[in-house]
Parts: C-alpha cells; sequence; structure tokens
C-alpha cells in the first residue's frame, strides 16, 4: 500500500516504508537504552524528524493544490498561508512535545503544547480580524 505524493502522479511514499522505520527505531532504541540512553534518544528523534520530513514531502501537493484553488476562487491567499502556518505550528509541537515525552521530560512537553497553542493563536488573529471585519458590514 503506498500513498501517492501527487494528484497526478509524481513520486510515492511508501507508508509501509515508514512504518517498518518507526518499528526497527522502535527495537532499536529497546536495546541501545539498556548500554546508552542518550543514543536511544538520539535514535527517536532522528527517526521522528525523517518520518516528519516523509510527511511534509507527502502534504506538499496538498498545500499546492489549496493554493491554487483559493486563487482561482479569487480569494486572499493569506487565508491559506495562515492555515498552513499554524499546521506547520501544530506537527512542530507535537514532534516536540513527543521527544520531550520520549526524554522523560512531560513537564516541558506540556510547556511545548501550551506554547504552541498560543503560536495558533497568535497567527489566527488576521483571520478573526478579516472575519469581525466581514460580520460588522453584513450587520451596518
Amino acid at each position: 500500500m503506498s500513498v501517492r505524493s501527487g494528484i497526478t502522479g509524481g513520486d510515492t511514499v511508501d507508508i509501509t516504508s515508514l512504518v517498518g522505520l518507526a518499528v526497527l527505531s522502535a527495537v532499536l532504541c529497546i536495546i541501545v537504552r539498556q548500554y546508552k540512553p542518550e543514543m536511544a534518544l538520539g535514535i527517536s528523534i532522528a527517526c521522528g524528524v525523517i518520518i516528519m520530513l516523509a510527511v511534509i514531502s507527502m502534504l506538499k501537493p496538498c498545500a499546492e493544490m489549496i493554493s491554487s484553488l483559493t486563487t482561482a476562487a479569487g480569494l486572499d491567499g493569506g487565508y491559506a498561508r495562515t492555515l498552513f502556518k499554524a499546521l506547520a505550528v501544530c506537527y512542530i509541537t507535537q514532534l516536540g512535545s513527543d521527544c520531550c515525552k520520549d526524554a522523560g521530560e512531560s513537564a516541558i512537553a506540556s510547556k511545548i503544547e501550551l506554547a504552541g497553542k498560543a503560536a495558533v493563536v497568535v497567527i489566527s488573529l488576521p483571520v478573526f480580524s478579516a472575519l469581525t471585519e466581514i460580520v460588522t458590514e453584513l450587520l451596518g
């Protein structure tokens, strides 16, 4: 089973390869953790980064399609950029939080999650501002 990275073709990312990499990394972490815990954390982080890069490459055509659809519809491209920035913050925050949890630092992971939520709110402010203007125009 593979996931197509493009609607009309292009490179394919084999999801079974990603899952295999993850399982292999997890087993390797279990084995290495007995002797060198810091190396196990490094393996876990490296695996997470590789998977994240693969996911980003899989989502790139989706981002391009959404951008072209908003342009074709005559909508401001700023809304799509805001959406992608918020999604990027979510993915990066989740990766960082999971890495901290793997290292046994759940308190730091919680703070990263809080910071990510705050960043999404800040990124979304222009959209809320535009929405407020539209509602005000419709009502007034």
